[in-house]
């Protein structure tokens, strides 16, 4: 047996899954960091989501795990460098460092198969009442019957010209209407 291969074989049983404390906002930043170091395996789940913002709705990404990441690596050889990379503060840790057993981060990796999970507007739920805010239906008001989630739409009922009409509009073009008190 050749000095290299028997010395990666040792390097591969000394990695473990570490979950890190990472800046708020900035886990997506130390993840890519981290990840340059090719003997630093990072996963970093983040979803996508509408949030109502003064000027209309607007989609945001964020970690899945506000403030946290993990990473696979050698802690005995890569402890210094972790530590120290932008946007890490901390490794996880209860008293001692004990790593994630590896089965939970591959379950979590096949629940989530895209690096970014698209979470559906919840607020137009069936039933709710909308004001199209943008596009060619701009003024309209209606009711939600259905979420298309497949193509980022909903399914409304509108009022149009004293006859019900029933239209796809894009997600992000609606929003809850405003609630007469």
């Amino acid at each position: 047996m050749e000095p290299d291969s028997l010395c990666s074989n040792s390097i591969d049983s000394d990695l473990a899954w570490f979950c890190l404390r990472a800046q708020t906002k900035r886990e997506h930043i130390a993840g890519k960091i981290l990840s340059n170091n090719d003997k630093i395996e990072v996963f970093c789940p983040r979803l996508s989501q509408v949030r109502k913002t003064k000027t209309g709705k607007k989609r945001f990404v964020e970690a899945m795990f506000p403030g946290y990441l993990f990473a696979r690596f050698s802690i005995t050889r890569h402890y210094r460098w972790v530590m120290h990379s932008q946007g890490i503060t901390n490794i996880v840790e209860n008293g001692e460092r004990r790593p994630i057993p590896e089965h939970i981060i591959e379950e979590l990796k096949q629940s989530l198969p895209d690096e970014i999970t698209e979470s559906p507007d919840l607020s137009l739920e069936p039933g709710a009442r909308i004001d199209v805010v943008s596009g060619s239906l701009k003024g309209l008001n209606g009711r939600v019957l259905a979420q298309l989630p497949a193509m980022n739409r909903v399914q409304v009922l509108l009022d149009f010209l004293g006859r019900e009409l029933t239209v796809a509009v894009e997600q992000d073009d609606v929003l809850l209407a405003k609630q007469m008190n």
